[in-house]
């Protein structure tokens, strides 16, 4: 049987403006996180992302997405394994410095070894650890497909959200006071 597209149904997209779209998106809230892992070399390596969510319940798997020239995706696809990091109020300090390119990331930062025997940021309200599952191409960016091994969650802790470009505390009702 053939399969034939209805052309009520076909749809042309079109580009959207570049600025437009990084505007819509700086509007959306996001969870502020900190993917870290193990270079090659076993020193240290990190970066600040905003689309990180998780993906699926069966398996447990968690949905990170890298720019491909990352040095931090080159080595979770070396190491296989990464550690997520939503910051907690008060690390917006550590969120800027992650978001920059280059060596140094983890100077002066209070860190210990953690799950996976990867880099561990103390005073984080929540870490996810995982294993590389895939990872799959999407337009500039790389989406990294982690299968969760382990999970911590401070509940004293409130989480940074990232919205209007701007860091902001997570206000929940009832909690976390």
């Amino acid at each position: 049987m053939s399969h034939i597209l209805d052309p009520h149904f076909v749809v042309e997209c079109n580009s959207i403006d570049p600025n437009v779209f990084k505007g819509a998106m700086a509007a959306m809230p996001a969870a502020v996180t900190v993917i870290t892992t193990l270079a090659r070399d076993g020193s240290p390596t990190g970066a600040t992302l905003s689309a990180v969510t998780p993906l699926s319940l069966t398996p447990a798997l968690m949905l990170a997405c890298f720019d491909h020239r990352s040095d931090t995706l080159t080595a979770i696809r070396a190491t296989r394994r990464f550690l997520i990091h939503v910051l907690a109020d008060g690390q917006q300090k550590l969120a800027r410095c992650f978001a920059g390119k280059g060596l140094g990331k983890f100077d002066g930062v209070d860190w210990t070894e953690g799950p996976l025997k990867l880099p561990l940021l103390k005073g984080s309200a929540i870490t996810v650890a995982c294993c590389l599952s895939e990872v799959v191409p999407g337009g500039d960016h790389a989406i990294v497909l982690g299968e969760i091994a382990d999970i911590n969650m401070n509940s004293k802790l409130r989480p940074l959200v990232y919205a209007e470009r701007q860091f902001i505390p997570l206000m929940l009702e009832g909690s976390r006071s």
